[in-house]
This record gives C-alpha cells, structure tokens and sequence, in this order.
C-alpha cells in the first residue's frame, strides 16, 4: 500500500515558481532566441551569426564571445572594443571594419577579409589568420602574439599595399 501524497497548494506553488526559474531564458522571452535581437543589446555570446548582413552596423564594445560569424558581412562595421575572443568569423568580410581596441584572442579569421581593416591597439593573441585578406590593414599598438596576421611590418606598422597616408607610428 502506497502512502497518501498530500499535495498542497503551496507545495504546488513550490513547484511551478522552480519551473518559471529554471525555465530556459528564451522560453520567457522568445525575443531573447533571435540573434539579431541578442546583438541588439549588445551581448551576444555565442550567438549564431552566420552569413549574417550585419554591413556599416555600430557593434562598439559588444559582447560577442565565441560568436559564430562564418561569413558574415561586416564591411564597415564599428566592432572598436568588441570582445570577440574565440568567435569564428572564418571567411567573414571585414573590410574597411574598425577593430580598434577589439579582443580577438583565439579568434578563427580564417580566409577573412581584413583588407582595410583598423586593428590598432587590438588584442589577437594566438589568432588563426592563415589565407586572411590584410591589403592595408593598420595595426599600431596591436598585439598579435602567436598570430601570423602579419606580413611585412616596420616602423610605419601598416601592411603591404597600405594606402597613402594610413602610416602609424609605435615610437619603438
């Protein structure tokens, strides 16, 4: 014989208010599941982005940590002091992007296109660049250890191709 299971309304109550907490976030907001509407508010982790149309878009300090943009187009976006540590933007276009101050440590920029892209002062430790696009790509100030984003260098710290008068200085 099996014990009587006295179910009260405040037991009941318990209950319900634990599922309404620990429900997923994007259950409450659904708003919350669309990228688009995550890359709004500025934090993105994670997010999917892929081949997202995200052109001249201002993404100043955003959060996008571990971020998928696999092709995405950021031609003319603001990303100054985005955190874009590990996200995989293997293939996107980031021409003409501004990346100044950006976190792009362990980032995937694989075949990316970073032609005319400012990178100053930027932190892209142990970034995977092989096949990117840098035809004028600034990077004063930029740390770039393990990373082989580079070709050329010197004191006018700008790559092949640069266009005139884009020179920078480090004072080294």
């Amino acid at each position: 014989m099996e014990p009587s299971r006295d179910v009260s309304p405040r037991s009941r109550w318990t209950t319900l208010s634990l599922l309404i907490f620990l429900a997923p976030l994007a259950i409450l907001n659904p708003s919350l599941a669309d990228p688009m509407k995550q890359l709004e508010t500025g934090f993105c982790g994670g997010c999917a982005l892929s081949g997202a149309d995200l052109r001249g878009r201002d993404l100043r300090g955003a959060y996008l940590i571990g971020a998928d943009l696999r092709g995405a187009d950021l031609q003319g976006a603001d990303l100054s002091e985005a955190n874009l540590e590990g996200a995989d933007l293997s293939g996107a276009n980031l021409e003409s992007a501004q990346l100044i101050g950006s976190r792009l440590s362990n980032a995937d920029l694989r075949g990316a296109n970073l032609r005319w892209a400012d990178l100053s002062d930027a932190i892209a430790i142990q970034a995977i660049t092989e096949g990117a696009q840098v035809e004028g790509l600034q990077f004063a100030g930029a740390e770039l250890y393990r990373s082989n984003l580079i070709v050329g260098g010197g004191d006018d710290q700008r790559t092949e191709g640069s266009a005139p008068g884009t020179e920078r200085k480090t004072g080294l």
